[in-house]
Formats: C-alpha cells, structure tokens, sequence
C-alpha cells in the first residue's frame, strides 16, 4: 500500500465508510505508530501543529454545524498521528479534554460557527442561551455528562446560563476556564488577540488559568455582577477590573430611591453600591458632613458619579474592581 492508498483510506475511516478489516487494520496501525513514540514536541511545534490539525479536521466535515460522533473522534485521534504529533502532547490541550468528556459518554460533539455578519443564537440541551458573534466557533456537547457541562469557545459569545448546582457549566477558551453554576456573562478569546476577557452581568463566575496538576493552587478570581477579567497570554497574569459601562443589577424598588435631599455622601454611595453591586471608598474624612441633592435616576453611572463629586467637591477614579472618591471636600 502506497502512501496515496494509506491517505485514502484514513479518509474513508474518517467518514466511517470502512469494512470491519479496514478498520481493524487502521487502528493497528494506530496502536503501532503509538507505542513507537519517543520524544514530545517543542511547546512552539506542538502549537502549530494543533493549529494545523483543528484546521484539517475543519476541512475534512466541511460545512458547520458537523455532529462527531465516537468513530470519528478516533479517527481525529489517527489522522493527528498522521499529522506527525504524539498522543501524549495533545492529550491536555482544550479540545481533546472536552472530546475526551464527551467520548467516554458515547454522545457526539456539534461545532458551530458563525459565518453570518449577525449574532446567532443557539439554546443548548440543559435550556441554557448562547449569542455566538460574527467569525467565533463553539463545541458543545449533543448531550451534557454527569458531572459537568463543558463546552469550546473560539471567538466571542454572550451565555446565559441555566442554573444548575449539581452540575456546573465549563467554558474552555485556550488556557482559561469559566466556570459557573448559573449567571450570564461575555467572553471574548480571539485567536490572534494577546488576551481573553470575561465579562459580567449576574451572578458569580469563577475564571481561572487550566494547570495540568491538579494539586496545585489554581491563578484565578472570582467575578460578580459589573466586574471583568483581562487573563494575558504571554504573561499568565489575570487582572481584575471594571467592565466600560456598568449597568443597574438590582433595580430601585421606587424610582424615589434614587433621588436625594441633603442625603450624606455615604448615602448615596450606598444605594449605588446596592443598585450596581460595586464597591465604594471615600479616602477622606474631609467629606465627613458633605450632603447631595438630585434626581440621578436614569442615568449612566459614571455620569451620576460626576454629578455627585461635583456637588461635594471630590474627583473618583476606578483601582480594579472598587471606586475611591478623593478631593477637598465640601466647604
């Protein structure tokens, strides 16, 4: 069998067209090509290599969406050894973990990806809303496991997720996990960017840096309502924040509560820390006795902050995740 021969009949095992000794015969090929494995590829060659595997396998189902279903993800598995990569460099990488998830539940995987110039949405199995952006790919399950539920991110996509205490649900976008039980939230992870971004509207999102020991305390944070997290590539660092625009979490019960007569800075600051669930600090004692008066209801919250620091005399700036209000104060 030439080499043109041997190519043809991966393909065929990779549409699931072989007969049973064909089969039997790949997968000794398969087995013997594994136990000749000796020495791991740089962290650079196993990088691009994986790059040129997901980009052939893409090639190979043609149009999205593509259900894999247990046959064809080993045959992903040969055609990788084929590719010229060991089994043992690929095997922590995100997309093999999720296949290996949803292989050992006998379940296939869907790839979906958006060619439109529209945000599509999909509902996945457990009732949870997914917005996939324009050039972004997601891999999820055709039914969750036990335990969790794991799905793929390449791109950018808003999910909304059904809560589920017994069983989280895992976002794997390149070396960082999202993880969460129910809450919706934004997450931005482009290939050619130098970092991801999650970004939150409600509940708690635990983001953290995938480690291969498990032992290990694991580089993350935890995120609530109006925070984000900038994880850079290069540097592994995960930085806390603000997200740009923040909005209203918890609505005033009567519009009234946000409008104010000679009510204490502290006051007010306590109803926007209640309506945004973002922290507050006033660094002086200089506006002790200050007092504002206004209707700020309606408003951005950076622009209530203006209209606040100007009547008491004070500047704000934002230091991760928390807001200090500094200055003279009121005279």
């Amino acid at each position: 069998m030439n080499q043109f021969e041997f190519d043809q009949l991966l393909e065929k095992y990779l549409n699931g067209e072989c007969t049973p000794e064909e089969i039997a015969f790949v997968e000794q090929w398969s087995e013997n090509m594994l136990s000749m494995a000796t020495s791991p590829l740089s962290v650079s060659e196993q990088q691009l290599m994986e790059t040129q595997l997901w980009e052939k396998i893409q090639q190979t189902v043609g149009i999205k969406p593509f259900r894999w279903k247990p046959w064809a993800l080993a045959a992903s598995i040969v055609l990788l050894i084929g590719l010229g990569i060991k089994w043992y460099t690929w095997q922590d990488s995100p997309e093999h973990l999720i296949r290996e998830s949803i292989a050992s539940s006998n379940w296939g995987v869907i790839d979906l990806t958006n060619h439109s110039t529209k945000v599509q949405k999909l509902t996945l199995e457990d009732g949870s809303e997914v917005q996939l952006n324009p050039n972004s790919t997601i891999s999820y399950p055709e039914h969750f496991g036990q335990k969790t539920r794991t799905v793929y991110l390449k791109g950018e996509a808003f999910f909304s997720i059904k809560r589920n205490p017994a069983k989280p649900f895992v976002v794997h976008t390149g070396e960082l996990v999202t993880e969460v039980l129910g809450t919706s939230f934004t997450i931005k992870s482009y290939e050619n960017a130098k970092a991801i971004e999650v970004l939150v509207r409600t509940g708690k999102v635990s983001v953290y840096e995938r480690t291969k020991a498990e032992n290990t305390r694991k580089n993350g944070v935890i995120l609530t309502p109006n925070q984000k997290v900038i994880f850079e590539k290069e540097s592994k660092k995960i930085i806390p924040s603000l997200v740009e625009e923040p909005v209203v979490i918890v609505p005033p019960v009567q519009p009234t509560q946000l409008i104010f007569e000679d009510a204490q800075l502290s006051q007010v600051l306590q109803r926007l820390k209640e309506s945004y669930m973002i922290d507050f600090e006033i660094e002086s004692d200089a506006f002790e006795h200050c007092v504002f008066t206004g209707d700020i209801n309606d408003l951005s919250l950076h622009t209530q902050l203006n209209l606040v620091c100007k009547a008491v005399n004070a500047s704000y700036e934002q230091r991760g995740t928390v807001i200090f209000l500094y200055g003279s104060g009121c005279k």
